[in-house]
């Protein structure tokens, strides 16, 4: 029995799915890297609430 996938899933396919994600990479970076951010950035102040 072929596998169904192969028939279905072709380079230019992948390569274009690859494309996309690199192309959204520089909008997706900064919100995350600003995200964790803010993440670190509240758990140091309760952290310092904490030993005060």
């Amino acid at each position: 029995m072929e596998p169904v996938l192969s028939g279905v899933v072709t380079a230019e396919l992948v390569g274009g799915l690859f494309d996309e994600i690199v192309a959204l990479l520089p909008i997706l970076i900064p919100p995350m890297v600003t995200f964790i951010g803010i993440r670190k950035g509240i758990s140091f102040m309760q952290s310092v609430l904490h030993s005060a």
